[in-house]
């Protein structure tokens, strides 16, 4: 009986020192695995931040054009009303002489 306690702990010491360096060895993989995805996911999201960065850029100098472009038209026809507000005002100023 002490003989099979014996051959029996013995085995399964043996068996679990076989497996303890492939468990180390499967974590190791999967840690290193995870970190590489981590890494990857960071830098898909840094690529992204940059693209939406530059989309937002364009996006910003394109809105500045066409308020500079609606400024100048406002400013024409701010000057249109002027010169026939004057016109109008020499015509009256005709008229009632």
């Amino acid at each position: 009986m002490a003989q099979n306690l014996l051959t029996v702990s013995a085995f399964l010491a043996k068996n679990l020192r076989l497996l303890q360096p492939q468990q180390v060895y499967c974590q190791q993989v999967i840690k290193y695995t995870e970190r590489i995805r981590e890494t990857g996911k960071v830098k898909e999201s840094v690529n992204f931040l940059k693209m939406q960065r530059e989309q937002l850029k364009e996006l910003r100098t394109k809105i500045l054009k066409e308020r500079d472009v609606i400024k100048d038209r406002i400013e024409q026809l701010d000057k249109q009303i002027d010169s026939i507000k004057k016109k109008n005002d020499e015509r009256e100023k005709k008229t009632t002489s």
